[in-house]
């Protein structure tokens, strides 16, 4: 994969990941921390409950990503 430049590349490759496992993905933020790229996202109809997604920003590859139930921290 590609070296991810952008906030658009980093939120569609987050968005892209979560909808494998979620209908509903919005994204919220996404911010570059040294090399790689952290992504929140609202995946929540009437409760709140939101994901975050780490990618690595040189290869583009999801590193991990934790699901929170409740207020996003």
């Amino acid at each position: 994969m590609p070296m991810v430049q952008t906030v658009e590349q980093a939120t569609q490759i987050a968005v892209d990941f979560v909808r494998k496992y979620y209908s509903f993905a919005f994204p919220i933020s996404a911010r570059k921390e040294t090399s790689r790229w952290i992504v929140d996202l609202d995946i929540s109809y009437f409760k709140p409950s939101y994901v975050r997604v780490r990618i690595f920003g040189e290869t583009g590859l999801v590193e991990d990503f934790r699901v929170t139930l409740g207020p996003l921290l």
